[in-house]
Protein backbone atom coordinates (compact mmCIF):
# COMPACT_ATOMS: atom_id res chain seq x y z
CA UNK A 1 0.00 0.00 0.00
CA UNK A 2 2.83 2.65 0.70
CA UNK A 3 4.09 2.52 -2.99
CA UNK A 4 0.29 3.55 -3.55
CA UNK A 5 0.19 6.31 -1.04
CA UNK A 6 0.74 9.13 -3.32
CA UNK A 7 -1.93 8.10 -5.83
CA UNK A 8 -4.21 7.76 -3.07
CA UNK A 9 -3.56 11.29 -1.73
CA UNK A 10 -4.10 12.69 -4.99
CA UNK A 11 -6.95 11.50 -5.74
CA UNK A 12 -8.49 13.17 -2.80
CA UNK A 13 -7.44 16.28 -3.21
CA UNK A 14 -10.38 18.61 -4.15
CA UNK A 15 -10.32 19.66 -7.25
CA UNK A 16 -8.25 16.76 -8.47
CA UNK A 17 -10.29 15.27 -11.55
CA UNK A 18 -9.26 12.41 -13.68
CA UNK A 19 -8.30 15.12 -16.34
CA UNK A 20 -6.20 17.18 -14.15
CA UNK A 21 -4.40 14.26 -12.22
CA UNK A 22 -2.69 13.02 -15.53
CA UNK A 23 -1.82 16.77 -16.65
CA UNK A 24 -0.05 16.92 -13.04
CA UNK A 25 1.52 13.37 -13.18
CA UNK A 26 2.62 13.76 -16.57
CA UNK A 27 4.71 17.42 -15.96
CA UNK A 28 5.63 16.42 -13.17
CA UNK A 29 6.57 12.72 -13.57
CA UNK A 30 4.56 11.17 -10.67
CA UNK A 31 2.01 11.66 -7.93
CA UNK A 32 4.69 11.85 -5.53
CA UNK A 33 6.86 14.37 -6.81
CA UNK A 34 3.39 16.37 -7.47
CA UNK A 35 3.61 17.24 -3.97
CA UNK A 36 7.21 17.48 -3.43
CA UNK A 37 6.52 20.56 -5.46
CA UNK A 38 6.46 24.21 -4.79
CA UNK A 39 3.63 26.71 -5.85
CA UNK A 40 4.95 27.93 -8.81
CA UNK A 41 5.57 24.77 -10.49
CA UNK A 42 2.44 23.39 -9.96
CA UNK A 43 1.01 26.76 -11.68
CA UNK A 44 3.16 25.72 -14.65
CA UNK A 45 0.63 22.90 -15.32
CA UNK A 46 -1.83 23.91 -17.57
CA UNK A 47 -5.58 24.97 -16.13
CA UNK A 48 -4.54 24.21 -12.50
CA UNK A 49 -5.86 27.30 -11.05
CA UNK A 50 -4.97 29.06 -7.74
CA UNK A 51 -7.47 27.60 -5.61
CA UNK A 52 -6.42 23.77 -6.66
CA UNK A 53 -2.63 24.57 -6.40
CA UNK A 54 -3.34 25.73 -2.84
CA UNK A 55 -5.31 22.41 -2.43
CA UNK A 56 -2.46 20.09 -2.92
CA UNK A 57 0.24 22.57 -1.39
CA UNK A 58 -1.88 22.12 1.92
CA UNK A 59 -3.07 18.60 1.64
CA UNK A 60 -1.70 16.52 4.76
CA UNK A 61 -0.97 13.18 2.83
CA UNK A 62 0.00 11.10 5.20
CA UNK A 63 -2.94 12.16 8.04
CA UNK A 64 -5.22 11.56 5.25
CA UNK A 65 -4.40 8.65 3.33
CA UNK A 66 -3.83 6.71 6.83
CA UNK A 67 -7.51 7.21 7.15
CA UNK A 68 -8.04 6.19 4.14
CA UNK A 69 -6.19 2.83 4.30
CA UNK A 70 -8.11 1.97 7.68
CA UNK A 71 -11.04 2.10 5.87
CA UNK A 72 -10.50 0.19 3.31
CA UNK A 73 -8.97 -2.50 5.95
CA UNK A 74 -11.75 -2.33 7.78
CA UNK A 75 -14.38 -2.92 4.38
CA UNK A 76 -11.87 -5.35 2.97
CA UNK A 77 -11.44 -2.88 -0.11
CA UNK A 78 -8.54 -3.72 -2.13
CA UNK A 79 -6.70 -0.91 -4.59
CA UNK A 80 -5.05 -0.94 -8.38
CA UNK A 81 -3.52 2.42 -9.77
CA UNK A 82 -2.78 2.75 -13.52
CA UNK A 83 0.58 1.69 -13.52
CA UNK A 84 -0.25 -1.91 -12.14
CA UNK A 85 -0.57 -4.76 -14.47
CA UNK A 86 -3.87 -5.95 -12.37
CA UNK A 87 -5.60 -2.64 -14.22
CA UNK A 88 -8.20 -3.69 -16.07
CA UNK A 89 -6.87 -3.21 -19.54
CA UNK A 90 -9.95 -2.11 -21.06
CA UNK A 91 -10.35 0.80 -18.85
CA UNK A 92 -6.71 1.86 -19.33
CA UNK A 93 -7.29 1.85 -22.72
CA UNK A 94 -9.76 4.94 -22.90
CA UNK A 95 -8.56 8.85 -22.70
CA UNK A 96 -8.07 9.91 -19.16
CA UNK A 97 -8.92 6.37 -17.05
CA UNK A 98 -9.40 6.45 -13.19
CA UNK A 99 -6.26 6.78 -11.88
CA UNK A 100 -7.07 4.63 -9.28
CA UNK A 101 -9.84 1.96 -8.34
CA UNK A 102 -11.11 0.28 -4.60
CA UNK A 103 -12.40 -2.81 -5.38
CA UNK A 104 -13.88 -5.72 -2.89
CA UNK A 105 -14.02 -9.51 -4.53
CA UNK A 106 -11.99 -10.95 -7.44
CA UNK A 107 -9.42 -8.75 -9.18
CA UNK A 108 -10.12 -7.10 -11.89
CA UNK A 109 -8.03 -8.45 -14.42
CA UNK A 110 -9.84 -11.85 -13.93
CA UNK A 111 -12.98 -11.23 -15.88
CA UNK A 112 -12.12 -11.65 -19.55
CA UNK A 113 -14.81 -10.91 -21.22
CA UNK A 114 -16.92 -8.33 -19.59
CA UNK A 115 -20.48 -6.69 -21.09
CA UNK A 116 -22.32 -3.65 -19.57
CA UNK A 117 -26.06 -3.56 -19.24
CA UNK A 118 -27.94 -1.19 -17.81
CA UNK A 119 -31.18 0.80 -18.33
CA UNK A 120 -34.01 2.19 -16.79
CA UNK A 121 -35.10 2.11 -12.89
CA UNK A 122 -38.36 2.15 -13.64
CA UNK A 123 -38.57 -0.87 -15.77
CA UNK A 124 -41.88 -2.95 -17.47
CA UNK A 125 -42.80 -6.41 -16.60
CA UNK A 126 -40.95 -6.94 -20.49
CA UNK A 127 -37.86 -5.18 -19.60
CA UNK A 128 -37.79 -7.65 -16.39
CA UNK A 129 -38.57 -10.75 -18.53
CA UNK A 130 -35.27 -9.70 -21.20
CA UNK A 131 -33.05 -8.31 -18.24
CA UNK A 132 -33.39 -11.67 -16.38
CA UNK A 133 -32.91 -13.94 -19.75
CA UNK A 134 -30.41 -12.18 -21.63
CA UNK A 135 -28.21 -11.54 -18.80
CA UNK A 136 -28.62 -15.65 -17.58
CA UNK A 137 -27.39 -16.08 -21.07
CA UNK A 138 -24.41 -14.28 -21.45
CA UNK A 139 -23.49 -14.96 -17.86
CA UNK A 140 -23.95 -18.46 -18.55
CA UNK A 141 -21.85 -18.38 -21.71
CA UNK A 142 -18.89 -16.86 -19.79
CA UNK A 143 -19.58 -13.28 -20.01
CA UNK A 144 -19.00 -10.88 -17.11
CA UNK A 145 -22.13 -9.03 -16.52
CA UNK A 146 -20.88 -5.19 -15.72
CA UNK A 147 -23.60 -2.29 -14.60
CA UNK A 148 -24.09 0.14 -12.16
CA UNK A 149 -26.36 -1.89 -9.01
CA UNK A 150 -29.25 1.19 -9.69
CA UNK A 151 -32.78 0.24 -9.07
CA UNK A 152 -34.39 -1.48 -12.16
CA UNK A 153 -32.28 -3.38 -15.09
CA UNK A 154 -28.94 -2.98 -12.74
CA UNK A 155 -30.32 -4.72 -10.07
CA UNK A 156 -31.67 -7.42 -11.87
CA UNK A 157 -28.72 -7.94 -14.24
CA UNK A 158 -26.16 -8.29 -11.45
CA UNK A 159 -29.16 -11.00 -9.52
CA UNK A 160 -29.83 -13.15 -13.28
CA UNK A 161 -25.70 -13.14 -13.65
CA UNK A 162 -25.54 -14.50 -10.07
CA UNK A 163 -28.31 -16.57 -10.43
CA UNK A 164 -27.04 -18.27 -13.51
CA UNK A 165 -23.42 -18.91 -11.58
CA UNK A 166 -22.18 -16.30 -13.41
CA UNK A 167 -19.72 -13.27 -12.29
CA UNK A 168 -20.62 -9.75 -12.50
CA UNK A 169 -19.37 -6.28 -11.75
CA UNK A 170 -20.87 -3.65 -9.95
CA UNK A 171 -19.63 0.09 -10.37
CA UNK A 172 -20.80 2.83 -7.62
CA UNK A 173 -20.80 6.25 -7.70
CA UNK A 174 -19.93 6.56 -4.49
CA UNK A 175 -16.91 5.39 -2.14
CA UNK A 176 -16.63 1.20 -1.00
CA UNK A 177 -17.59 2.29 2.68
CA UNK A 178 -21.26 2.97 1.76
CA UNK A 179 -24.07 1.07 0.34
CA UNK A 180 -26.59 2.46 -2.40
CA UNK A 181 -28.64 2.05 -3.11
CA UNK A 182 -29.37 1.03 0.59
CA UNK A 183 -31.97 -2.46 -0.07
CA UNK A 184 -28.90 -3.88 -2.55
CA UNK A 185 -26.77 -4.51 0.60
CA UNK A 186 -27.15 -8.18 0.43
CA UNK A 187 -26.69 -8.19 -3.26
CA UNK A 188 -23.86 -6.32 -2.96
CA UNK A 189 -21.83 -8.79 -0.50
CA UNK A 190 -23.22 -11.34 -2.91
CA UNK A 191 -21.71 -9.88 -6.37
CA UNK A 192 -18.43 -9.52 -3.89
CA UNK A 193 -18.00 -13.18 -4.00
CA UNK A 194 -19.27 -14.05 -7.71
CA UNK A 195 -17.18 -10.49 -9.49
CA UNK A 196 -16.58 -7.47 -7.29
CA UNK A 197 -17.62 -3.75 -6.53
CA UNK A 198 -15.95 -0.95 -7.43
CA UNK A 199 -15.37 2.48 -7.38
CA UNK A 200 -12.46 5.02 -8.44
CA UNK A 201 -14.08 7.79 -5.51
CA UNK A 202 -12.44 7.86 -1.88
CA UNK A 203 -13.84 5.18 0.98
CA UNK A 204 -15.80 7.62 2.26
CA UNK A 205 -17.06 9.85 -0.49
CA UNK A 206 -21.11 9.69 -0.12
CA UNK A 207 -23.58 9.32 -3.33
CA UNK A 208 -23.71 12.09 -5.11
CA UNK A 209 -26.08 13.17 -8.69
CA UNK A 210 -22.38 14.63 -9.57
CA UNK A 211 -20.50 10.80 -9.60
CA UNK A 212 -22.87 9.09 -11.31
CA UNK A 213 -21.85 10.59 -14.79
CA UNK A 214 -18.46 9.09 -14.05
CA UNK A 215 -19.40 5.77 -12.58
CA UNK A 216 -21.24 5.62 -16.15
CA UNK A 217 -18.22 6.07 -17.89
CA UNK A 218 -16.46 3.20 -15.95
CA UNK A 219 -19.26 1.23 -16.36
CA UNK A 220 -18.48 1.21 -20.20
CA UNK A 221 -15.02 1.95 -20.66
CA UNK A 222 -14.49 -1.90 -18.74
CA UNK A 223 -16.69 -3.25 -20.99
CA UNK A 224 -16.50 -4.85 -24.64
CA UNK A 225 -19.62 -3.08 -25.47
CA UNK A 226 -22.55 -1.97 -24.12
CA UNK A 227 -26.81 -3.28 -23.97
CA UNK A 228 -29.14 -1.08 -23.02
CA UNK A 229 -32.86 -2.55 -21.94
CA UNK A 230 -35.55 -0.11 -21.83
CA UNK A 231 -34.44 3.79 -21.66
CA UNK A 232 -36.72 7.01 -21.93
CA UNK A 233 -35.57 9.60 -23.66
CA UNK A 234 -33.51 11.07 -20.72
CA UNK A 235 -32.35 8.10 -19.27
CA UNK A 236 -28.88 7.86 -17.47
CA UNK A 237 -28.37 4.16 -19.57
CA UNK A 238 -28.01 6.85 -22.77
CA UNK A 239 -24.70 8.70 -21.42
CA UNK A 240 -23.56 5.11 -20.63
CA UNK A 241 -23.99 4.21 -24.20
CA UNK A 242 -22.71 7.94 -25.36
CA UNK A 243 -19.55 7.32 -23.40
CA UNK A 244 -19.04 3.09 -24.82
CA UNK A 245 -19.63 5.06 -28.71
CA UNK A 246 -16.77 7.80 -27.55
CA UNK A 247 -14.64 4.81 -26.39
CA UNK A 248 -14.94 2.54 -29.60
CA UNK A 249 -17.33 0.53 -28.21
CA UNK A 250 -20.28 -1.40 -29.59
CA UNK A 251 -23.50 0.03 -28.61
CA UNK A 252 -26.38 -2.37 -28.69
CA UNK A 253 -30.38 -1.77 -27.91
CA UNK A 254 -33.07 -4.30 -26.99
CA UNK A 255 -36.23 -2.57 -29.00
CA UNK A 256 -39.56 -1.90 -27.30
CA UNK A 257 -43.08 -0.95 -27.41
CA UNK A 258 -42.99 2.04 -30.10
CA UNK A 259 -45.89 3.28 -27.76
CA UNK A 260 -43.63 3.34 -24.27
CA UNK A 261 -42.09 6.22 -22.97
CA UNK A 262 -39.80 3.61 -21.29
CA UNK A 263 -38.70 2.25 -24.95
CA UNK A 264 -38.40 5.50 -27.12
CA UNK A 265 -34.22 5.73 -25.97
CA UNK A 266 -33.79 2.28 -27.29
CA UNK A 267 -35.75 2.35 -30.45
CA UNK A 268 -33.89 5.73 -31.12
CA UNK A 269 -30.44 4.14 -30.47
CA UNK A 270 -31.49 1.59 -32.88
CA UNK A 271 -32.60 4.30 -35.36
CA UNK A 272 -29.41 6.00 -34.93
CA UNK A 273 -27.09 2.92 -35.36
CA UNK A 274 -26.98 0.55 -32.55
CA UNK A 275 -27.15 -2.74 -33.10
CA UNK A 276 -30.72 -4.50 -32.36
CA UNK A 277 -31.07 -7.51 -29.94
CA UNK A 278 -33.47 -9.72 -30.01
CA UNK A 279 -31.47 -12.76 -28.44
CA UNK A 280 -27.56 -13.43 -26.88
CA UNK A 281 -26.92 -14.35 -30.61
CA UNK A 282 -27.31 -10.65 -31.89
CA UNK A 283 -24.37 -9.82 -29.30
CA UNK A 284 -22.50 -12.59 -30.34
CA UNK A 285 -22.03 -11.52 -33.49
CA UNK A 286 -20.53 -8.28 -33.12
CA UNK A 287 -17.63 -9.46 -31.21
CA UNK A 288 -14.65 -9.89 -32.38
CA UNK A 289 -13.13 -13.33 -32.77
CA UNK A 290 -10.04 -12.80 -30.26
CA UNK A 291 -13.24 -11.66 -27.89
CA UNK A 292 -14.99 -15.26 -29.42
CA UNK A 293 -11.95 -16.94 -28.33
CA UNK A 294 -11.91 -16.07 -24.81
CA UNK A 295 -15.32 -17.29 -24.42
CA UNK A 296 -14.41 -20.59 -25.90
CA UNK A 297 -11.86 -20.83 -23.66
CA UNK A 298 -14.66 -20.17 -20.44
CA UNK A 299 -16.36 -23.31 -19.99
CA UNK A 300 -18.80 -23.35 -17.46
CA UNK A 301 -19.82 -26.63 -15.15
CA UNK A 302 -22.10 -28.44 -16.31
CA UNK A 303 -24.92 -29.08 -13.88
CA UNK A 304 -24.87 -31.89 -12.24
CA UNK A 305 -28.12 -34.27 -12.26
CA UNK A 306 -26.93 -37.00 -10.77
CA UNK A 307 -28.09 -38.30 -7.51
CA UNK A 308 -31.76 -36.71 -7.71
CA UNK A 309 -34.76 -37.89 -6.43
CA UNK A 310 -37.96 -39.80 -8.97
CA UNK A 311 -39.75 -36.15 -8.03
CA UNK A 312 -36.41 -33.52 -8.99
CA UNK A 313 -36.47 -35.57 -12.15
CA UNK A 314 -40.01 -35.39 -13.16
CA UNK A 315 -39.69 -31.23 -12.66
CA UNK A 316 -36.30 -31.19 -14.07
CA UNK A 317 -37.77 -32.89 -17.55
CA UNK A 318 -40.73 -30.44 -17.29
CA UNK A 319 -39.18 -27.26 -16.62
CA UNK A 320 -37.40 -24.86 -19.21
CA UNK A 321 -35.69 -21.39 -20.19
CA UNK A 322 -39.53 -20.22 -20.33
CA UNK A 323 -41.30 -19.36 -17.22
CA UNK A 324 -43.80 -21.65 -16.04
CA UNK A 325 -46.28 -20.87 -13.02
CA UNK A 326 -45.86 -23.29 -9.85
CA UNK A 327 -49.71 -24.25 -10.36
CA UNK A 328 -48.81 -25.40 -14.06
CA UNK A 329 -45.91 -27.13 -12.46
CA UNK A 330 -48.21 -29.29 -10.36
CA UNK A 331 -50.55 -30.24 -12.99
CA UNK A 332 -48.56 -31.26 -15.46
CA UNK A 333 -45.75 -33.49 -12.93
CA UNK A 334 -49.12 -34.83 -11.36
CA UNK A 335 -47.39 -34.51 -8.12
CA UNK A 336 -49.38 -32.48 -4.75
CA UNK A 337 -48.86 -28.83 -4.35
CA UNK A 338 -46.73 -29.80 -1.19
CA UNK A 339 -44.58 -31.82 -2.95
CA UNK A 340 -43.79 -29.72 -6.02
CA UNK A 341 -42.92 -26.88 -3.57
CA UNK A 342 -40.48 -28.70 -1.39
CA UNK A 343 -38.89 -30.28 -4.57
CA UNK A 344 -38.29 -26.68 -6.24
CA UNK A 345 -36.62 -25.82 -2.61
CA UNK A 346 -33.97 -28.48 -3.43
CA UNK A 347 -34.01 -27.56 -6.95
CA UNK A 348 -33.18 -24.23 -6.21
CA UNK A 349 -30.77 -25.48 -3.23
CA UNK A 350 -28.60 -27.26 -5.98
CA UNK A 351 -28.85 -24.30 -8.31
CA UNK A 352 -30.22 -26.61 -11.21
CA UNK A 353 -33.73 -23.80 -11.28
CA UNK A 354 -34.54 -20.38 -10.21
CA UNK A 355 -37.77 -18.67 -9.50
CA UNK A 356 -38.71 -15.32 -11.02
CA UNK A 357 -41.60 -13.21 -10.30
CA UNK A 358 -45.37 -14.05 -9.16
CA UNK A 359 -44.27 -18.11 -8.13
CA UNK A 360 -42.69 -18.47 -11.78
CA UNK A 361 -39.73 -20.95 -12.59
CA UNK A 362 -37.18 -21.86 -15.02
CA UNK A 363 -34.49 -24.54 -15.36
CA UNK A 364 -31.02 -23.38 -14.79
CA UNK A 365 -30.15 -26.15 -17.09
CA UNK A 366 -31.79 -25.39 -20.09
CA UNK A 367 -30.88 -23.25 -23.16
CA UNK A 368 -32.59 -19.87 -24.28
Amino acid sequence: MESKKYWVALNMVLGVGKTLFHRLVKHLGSPERVFQAGRRELMQVAKIGEKTAREILNFNVDKNVEREFLLMQKYGVSLVTLDCPDYPPLLKSIYDPPPILCYKGGKLADFPVPLAVVGTRALSSYGRIVAERLCGSLAEAGVCIVSGLARGVDTLAHKAALASGGTTLAVLGCGLAHVYPPENASLQEKITHSGAVISEFPMAMKPDRNNFPARNRVISGLSYGTVVIEAGEKSGALITAEFALEQGRVVFAVPGNIYSPKSRGCNRLIKLGAKLVDGPEAIWEELAEPVKALLDQITPDAPDLSGLSLREERLIAILSAEEQHIDTLTEVSRLSPAEVSSTLVQLELKGLARQTEGKMFVSNCAST
